[in-house]
């Protein structure tokens, strides 16, 4: 059974990993907003060295296991996407 306590911890989870994958994306750009404007991958704001580099940040800070199978976009091409990627997998 979810409480609003847990939906509490839940959203705040999801800002912490928000505002760590923005931190770290933001690296790669010259201008921070892009980050939530713009698509990461499909727009060209992050190249596919980039976004490799960003799958392997996730893996060790968030202690999750990337398969082949989530190697999809829209896992990936927004920040809100990877924060719900990563909740997911943190979720089991």
């Amino acid at each position: 059974m979810s409480t609003s306590a847990d939906a509490a911890i839940t959203e705040s989870s999801d800002d912490i990993v928000g505002a760590e994958v923005s931190r770290y994306l933001a690296r790669y750009v010259d201008d921070v907003t892009l980050l939530e404007r713009e698509r990461l991958i499909s727009s060209g704001l992050l190249d596919s060295l980039a976004a490799v580099a960003l799958i392997a940040f996730l893996q060790k800070r968030f202690a999750i296991e990337v398969l082949d199978e989530d190697l999809d976009l829209a896992n990936f091409d927004s920040v809100a996407q990877v924060v719900a990627f990563v909740a997911r997998k943190r979720a089991g």
